[in-house]
């Protein structure tokens, strides 16, 4: 379960007692791809990851921490993100 803390007035995600990693578009759509694939039923497992990977790194920020808040229970915004 990851945890959502803040320091400094930002914003991060990590794992109780570890290093914390910036929010970024990269984990928001890692998170998002996971959380769709263990929905995934397909035989080939590897074209849908690719096909799922690609329809998100296309999507906005904003839909993307739409999604994300979703899944996580958060309400993160885009000027939360790092570059």
């Amino acid at each position: 379960m990851r945890n959502f803390l803040c320091y400094n007035g930002e914003l991060f995600v990590g794992y109780p007692n570890s290093s914390m990693a910036s929010l970024t578009r990269d984990i928001l759509i890692k998170t998002i791809v996971a959380e769709e694939m263990k929905l995934c039923d397909s035989s080939d497992y590897k074209e849908q990851l690719r096909k799922t990977y690609h329809k998100w790194e296309h999507e906005s920020s904003d839909k993307l921490c739409q999604k994300f808040n979703q899944i996580e229970k958060t309400n993160i915004t885009v000027n939360l993100l790092k570059p």
